[in-house]
């Protein structure tokens, strides 16, 4: 494995010997280095300088230049760090081989890398624990998220870049349920969807894509309805559904020329637009979808929630959470 040369990685230890060892090694990889020495400063560095990966000491004091060194204040770090951000990689470093020890800190880091000073290959040891590191699925998958979020909060006007972004990143906002994405896909003469996605089940399931600034609703004399982005969302699935019906292949057909077998099914639809304003927003929604036979109208905060939830459980099962069990 071959870590990006722009990784960033904080790199704490109070030996300064140690830490120029470290830092030598970490720097000749390619890496962008940060050093603390402390609890005080590591969590100060890790907010400003966001590293990708940290390699955190456990033996370490609570602040610069104390000497009350105690793996305590390594496992208060550890925790604060992972508050901050659950998904983070963080490389625990450390001379001791006791097995409580280790068992606290893998639970954790669940099950990160654990590097013993007393390694005879030091030198490599480091560099590739920093690489597994950064192949964390999980922490690609976090990051993923992160920048569908920040994407979402820039509303950018063109509809297509949100369609680019999640086919590019299917896995991770659309979850496990799904085994391959296309788009975007004719799915009939003159008619595109945004995203054809495949179950693992091999039925399909068709995603329309609007803006998050579109609404959702729209107030008509106090009453709540579609509002005419969403309207038209929905009337453009049920047209491929109705549109799909009439056109069954056959020899001279675009699917028989191609010589495709095709099995028709009605596919779930979703549609996705805009965002929660208010509870009553969410709850309306709810309510709507409910009457939407085969159909699901989602928003752009229903999608970044689930790929949260999904973490969230992946974290909680990798950690041994009873509640998975």
């Amino acid at each position: 494995m071959n870590a990006r040369p722009s990784a960033k990685v904080l790199l704490v230890e109070d030996t300064q010997a140690t830490a120029d060892d470290y830092l030598r090694v970490l720097q000749q990889r390619g890496f962008t280095t940060e050093h603390a020495v402390s609890a005080k400063d590591s969590l100060e560095k890790a907010t400003v300088f966001q590293p990708e990966v940290i390699v955190l000491d456990l033996q370490i004091p609570s602040e610069p230049n104390a000497v009350d060194e105690s793996i305590e204040h390594g496992f208060r770090t550890l925790d604060a760090l992972l508050k901050e951000d659950p998904f983070r990689p963080i490389c625990v470093v450390t001379a001791h081989s006791d097995r409580e020890i280790v068992r606290r800190a893998m639970a954790r880091t669940h099950g990160g890398p654990f590097i013993f000073k007393e390694d005879p290959d030091l030198r490599r040891a480091l560099p590739r624990a920093v690489d597994v590191a950064l192949a964390s699925p999980a922490r690609a998958m976090s990051k993923v998220v992160r920048e569908f979020r920040a994407l979402v909060e820039r509303n950018e006007p063109d509809e297509h870049v949100y369609r680019s972004f999640i086919h590019q990143h299917w896995k991770a906002i659309l979850g496990p349920e799904y085994r391959d994405v296309k788009s975007p896909y004719t799915i009939t003469r003159g008619g595109e969807i945004d995203l054809l996605a495949i179950r693992w089940d091999g039925f399909s399931d068709l995603w329309e894509l609007k803006r998050p600034v579109d609404p959702i609703f729209k107030d008509y004399n106090g009453w709540l309805h579609h509002s005419v982005e969403c309207a038209r969302a929905i009337g453009q699935l049920m047209s491929y559904y109705d549109a799909a019906e009439k056109e069954l292949p056959n020899a001279l057909s675009y699917e028989g020329r191609r010589g495709l077998s095709i099995q028709l099914h009605r596919p779930r639809g979703f549609v996705v637009i805009g965002r929660y304003e208010s509870t009553t927003d969410r709850e309306r929604l709810r309510l709507e979808n409910s009457f939407l036979a085969g159909l699901t109208v989602l928003t752009y905060d229903d999608l970044i929630e689930r790929a949260e939830q999904f973490l969230l459980f992946l974290q909680s099962y990798r950690n041994g959470d009873e509640r998975y069990a």
